[in-house]
C-alpha cells in the first residue's frame, strides 16, 4: 500500500483531499476513501500547542477510516500546519494491531506518562467500523496532543511513512535512521545558475 502524500497547495482545502495527483486511479481511490470516511470513518479536531509567539493557531485534523475491501487495514489521514510535522497533509494505511504496537512502543519509552488507552484488541472487532475508527482516531488524537509523545520519532514514522512496525522499532534502537521526507516531486527546484549569471538573473538587467 503506497502512501498518498502531501496535497498540492493548489488543490482543495477540504480535509478529505488526499493527493495532488490527477491520475484516475488516485481519483477513484480518493472517492472510495471519502465514502468510507462518511459512512464508517471518524475525523477529529486536535488542539496542538505552538510555543512560537508569531505562530497563528491553525486546526489539525486527524481521520481514521477502513480501507475499502480490506477489513484489517485503516487509512490514517493527517492535515496540519504544526511545525513538528514534515508533511502537512498525508495518508498512510495501517492494520489494526499496529495501533497497539505503537502504544506499546510509546509506553516503553515514556514509562512515567499516562498513556492514552485503547480497548482490548479482541473486543474491538465486535464493534462497527465507525466505532472502531472513532476509537482509533481518539487514541491517536490523544497521543498527538501530548507534547512529550509528539516529539517521539516513532509517532511520526507511524503517521507519515509506510515503514513496518519492526523498522520503526529499529529506528528507536539505533539500527536504522529513517526520516519523514517530502517527496522530491513536491520540492521546488531552483535552476538558476547565480555563479554564472550574477545579479542580473536575480533582479533583471539594469540598462
Amino acid at each position: 500500500m503506497h502512501p498518498l502524500w502531501e496535497t498540492a497547495a493548489s488543490e482543495s482545502d477540504s480535509v478529505d483531499t488526499i493527493d495532488g495527483n490527477s491520475d484516475s486511479n488516485n481519483s477513484i481511490e480518493g472517492k472510495e476513501m471519502e465514502h468510507a470516511t462518511d459512512e464508517h470513518g471518524a475525523t477529529l479536531l486536535v488542539s496542538l500547542e505552538d510555543g512560537r509567539m508569531s505562530a497563528s493557531v491553525q486546526p489539525t485534523f486527524l481521520s481514521v477510516c477502513p480501507v475499502p475491501g480490506d477489513s484489517q487495514l485503516f487509512y490514517i489521514r493527517l492535515q496540519t500546519s504544526h511545525y513538528s510535522f514534515s508533511i502537512k497533509r498525508s495518508c498512510v494505511a495501517r492494520n489494526g494491531s499496529s495501533f497497539y504496537q505503537l502504544r506499546s512502543i510509546l509506553k516503553s519509552h515514556h514509562p512515567y506518562l499516562t498513556m492514552p488507552s485503547l480497548p482490548m484488541l479482541p473486543s474491538i472487532w465486535l464493534c462497527s467500523y465507525h466505532t472502531i475508527s472513532l476509537k482509533l482516531a481518539t487514541f491517536l488524537s490523544n497521543v498527538v496532543a501530548k507534547s512529550e509523545l509528539l516529539s517521539n520519532k516513532a509517532l511520526h514514522l507511524f503517521l507519515q511513512t509506510e515503514l513496518s512496525m519492526e523498522k520503526i522499532k529499529d529506528n528507536l534502537e539505533g539500527k536504522r535512521d529513517d526520516e519523514v521526507l517530502v517527496p522530491k516531486n513536491k520540492i521546488v527546484k531552483d535552476d538558476r545558475n547565480n555563479a554564472k549569471e550574477g545579479f542580473g538573473a536575480l533582479f533583471g538587467n539594469v540598462n
